[in-house]
């Protein structure tokens, strides 16, 4: 990655730099290697595995015709794995302290006061407001680079923020009815969706996101954690514990797809190229990849010297 290795074990990241990338004018004959565990997840991790371990290994086994920056990509791909691992580390947070505090009233209940008409002190998910805006921005970072993706691979005069502008743009270009642009538009709303929820909570208009931490309903009832958009975009009242782990599943599936679709889009016509998918059985929980590039070896035609195949 640039100026330094990134290396995985099945559960922690580490950067490795080189003494050349440690001191570049080479002044120093000593200078070190640098090695810093950098996150305390690793290559089992389904974002690491499937955004980027698994599209670099695609990439290595692609035979791809024209100019093509590898470079680029693979970095687009990096910070869509960043983007993906924080909202990871963010979810497991905000539903972690949810849990906690949901088993703790089922099995305690909650103190009450003033002869039990008061419930004091009420259970609260620490900086919830903070951590949920933060993981919005980051789920919208992984969301933005996915979009800018095809201009890594297609010939496009300029890069869209969301699906929506993308989806017209690859029809102009490819055709409507080409699989990558169908893909495309069938995941708009979903994308739609996570977009304006970061949009409305920074940016707040006749539109707001409202993010409620654990509250007690009209009934009676303790309500956890929900978000909603209420004004002239409103959503219904969703639970952030269900929320969190289906945006993260959601946008790595499309980064995962994405690249994918645009992959076959580039690959060199002379060579049967496929996507072979990995059986459940045989997924490795250490690099839970799912899908390779394969050649068809019955129908690869070779040339003998003398012309024949």
């Amino acid at each position: 990655m640039g100026s330094f290795l990134e290396i995985y074990k099945k559960d922690k990241t580490f950067h490795i730099r080189t003494p050349e990338s440690v001191d570049p004018e080479e002044t120093n004959p000593n200078a070190p290697w640098v090695t810093s565990s950098v996150a305390d997840v690793g290559s089992s991790s389904l974002s690491i595995a499937r955004v980027l371990l698994q599209s670099r290994g695609m990439l290595d086994a692609a035979m791809i015709d024209g100019f093509f920056d590898k470079t680029s990509v693979l970095a687009s791909l990096h910070a869509c794995k960043e983007a993906l691992v924080s909202c990871e580390i963010l979810a497991s947070r905000i539903c972690g302290s949810i849990l906690d505090i949901t088993q703790q009233i089922n099995s305690k209940g909650i103190p009450t006061d003033n002869q039990g008409r008061g419930l004091n002190p009420f259970p609260h998910v620490a900086s919830l407001q903070l951590d949920c805006g933060t993981f919005l921005v980051h789920i919208n970072r992984a969301i933005k680079i996915v979009c800018e993706l095809p201009t890594l691979f297609l010939e496009l005069d300029k890069k869209d923020s969301n699906f929506d502008h993308l989806a017209r743009r690859l029809s102009d270009v490819i055709g409507a009815d080409e699989p990558l642009a169908e893909f495309i538009r069938s995941n708009s709303a979903s994308v739609r969706y996570l977009v304006e929820l970061r949009n409305f909570h920074e940016h707040p208009g006749v539109t707001r996101t409202i993010i409620h931490n654990f509250r007690v309903l009209p009934s009676g009832q303790i309500q956890v954690p929900t978000w909603e958009m209420t004004g002239e975009t409103t959503t219904p009242t969703q639970a952030i514990e269900l929320e969190l782990p289906t945006a993260i599943d959601f946008v790595r599936d499309i980064a995962e797809a994405m690249f994918i679709h645009l992959l076959l889009r580039r690959l060199s016509p002379a060579f049967p190229f496929y996507v072979e998918q990995v059986a459940d059985e045989n997924i490795d929980p250490a690099l839970p990849i799912r899908y390779r590039l394969s050649i068809d070896l019955s129908r690869l035609q070779v040339r003998t010297p003398d012309g024949n195949i």
